[in-house]
């Protein structure tokens, strides 16, 4: 995913833009807190009213356009939800929770995508922080990426600058990007080699006389019409990039694996205290706790 931020001052021109879509039938919310999202200038209202509790901050508007990559589309529409859970997890991870905002979604271009408008004075009349918002938003989207097996979208200047390259030269980049961006969502060999597949890409083992397993390799493999397989190229991992090399993949994949099994701890323990005071509230009414 690419997230864009800018901050601003005129709510009424960052809402007409992207309400503007929703209004012509090219867009929807996904969600608001804080706002009447069914109506333009009562959001509007809504944010200027807030943003009064700070009139020291004359930059309170925050917006921020998140794209995903193309190959992410079927994904998308196989699971409506994903896309809100996305924006959710966003809002929350850059402390935009803590104030108003909205989240819409347009449909004007052959990417998904969608926008945020939230109000930098928080509910409390405090200012919500911008500061190091670039280097927090590309940390966030890449945890976001991992957690949810979303392709990382490559910058578009970097796209750009591989066009004019050879055919072979372009096929050996994009390889070696798809690799890495594979290998930072997986935890193992098997969830590798299944995420490659899923983007026309065979891990291949080279092994030694004994047996021994000496490297790795990546071939890229397409489909012809008579649905057989035909491969296009095929690059040692350590000829790819020096991160791509069978000790280096091992390690990350360590290192993943140790990320994700910290992630589910956190989240189960967030859990557990979400669910402690029902449990309470239910041994309460068994007569569990009561004084004698």
């Amino acid at each position: 995913m690419i997230g864009k931020t800018s901050i601003g001052r005129s709510f009424k021109g960052c809402c007409a833009y992207n309400m503007a879509k929703v209004e012509m039938g090219k867009g929807e919310i996904l969600l608001s807190q804080g706002v009447r999202d069914f109506d333009q200038q009562a959001m509007v209202a809504d944010f200027v009213r807030q943003a009064q509790m700070n009139p020291d901050l004359s930059r309170s508007v925050w917006h921020t356009a998140i794209s995903f990559d193309p190959q992410d589309e079927a994904r998308l529409l196989a699971n409506p939800q994903l896309m809100q859970q996305v924006a959710s997890e966003y809002v929350q991870g850059m402390g935009l929770d803590q104030s108003q905002y909205v989240v819409i979604r347009h449909r004007d271009t052959d990417h998904s995508h969608f926008h945020i408008i939230a109000n930098r004075v928080a509910s409390d009349g405090q200012t919500v922080s911008d500061s190091h918002n670039y280097s927090r938003s590309e940390k966030l989207l890449r945890q976001i990426e991992q957690r949810h097996q979303l392709t990382p979208m490559q910058e578009q200047d970097q796209r750009l600058k591989i066009e004019h390259l050879p055919e072979s030269d372009r096929s050996r980049i994009e390889l070696r990007d798809q690799v890495r961006a594979s290998l930072n969502r997986c935890v193992d060999s098997r969830e590798l080699r299944e995420d490659l597949n899923r983007h026309g890409i065979r891990l291949i083992i080279n092994k030694g006389e004994q047996g021994q397993t000496r490297g790795l390799s990546f071939e890229k493999v397409s489909i012809k019409d008579n649905g057989e397989e035909e491969s296009q190229a095929a690059f040692k991992g350590s000829k790819l990039h020096q991160s791509l090399g069978l000790k280096q993949i091992q390690a990350q994949l360590a290192q993943n694996l140790t990320l994700r099994q910290a992630e589910d701890k956190r989240r189960d323990q967030s859990i557990k205290m979400e669910n402690a005071p029902q449990i309470k509230e239910k041994q309460l009414k068994r007569g569990f706790g009561r004084s004698m």
